[in-house]
């Protein structure tokens, strides 16, 4: 019993001196510890605030406030664009000759690739890269519009926008873009093509 006594004591005595005098290791150690802390609460106020602001844009952007992200993730939602080979120059006016507009062929796609129906705005525009200036042409076509345009029969699983020529190309090889806003989440697509028409 007096040796536990005393091995009790010993350790005491020997930690009171330890807490008297710090050594230069303790002390190093407790400048890197702070140090640390610092930027670790640094970074989690930086990440707070990219959160927030995701939040926000996603938020202006559209996506429904009783969807969160996660649940999100799990749809069929769209992930890309693709444009149809039939994009192209389009003889609208069979009794003169060349072409008088274009059609474009568009379809979303989701994260496999594959070809999905989603509702959304389409911004199509044209460029005629050897003139000046290039572009010819730019289409807007609303959520509402773009509906009309859809055609899902038989092997035809894509919108179709017809877009009249706002200047006529001077050169047969044109670049087209379209972009897709998605309704449902706010995200933009784009896609591009060349293509060649007819020049009336």
């Amino acid at each position: 019993m007096n040796l536990q006594k005393s091995l009790i004591l010993s350790l005491g005595a020997l930690l009171i001196v330890g807490c008297g005098a710090p050594s230069a290791v303790n002390i190093e150690l407790r400048k890197q510890n702070q140090e640390l802390q610092e930027k670790v609460d640094t970074l989690t106020r930086t990440h707070e605030a990219d959160q927030a602001t995701i939040r926000g844009m996603q938020e202006r952007a559209g996506v429904l406030p009783t969807l969160p992200t996660e649940r999100l993730a799990k749809l069929f939602t769209v992930h890309g664009l693709e444009l149809n080979r039939l994009t192209g120059g389009a003889d609208l006016d069979r009794e003169k000759p060349g072409d008088e507009g274009l059609k474009v062929y568009a379809v979303p796609t989701d994260d496999t690739g594959e070809k999905i129906k989603a509702a959304g705005s389409f911004v199509i525009e044209a460029f005629d890269l050897a003139a000046k200036p290039p572009e010819i042409g730019k289409w807007s076509f609303d959520t509402d519009v773009a509906r009309q345009h859809w055609l899902g029969a038989l092997l035809s699983y894509h919108y179709v926008f017809t877009c009249r020529w706002q200047t006529v190309p001077q050169h047969d090889e044109l670049t087209i873009k379209v972009t897709f806003r998605d309704e449902l989440t706010g995200r933009e697509f784009s896609a591009q093509k060349v293509v060649k028409v007819q020049l009336p």
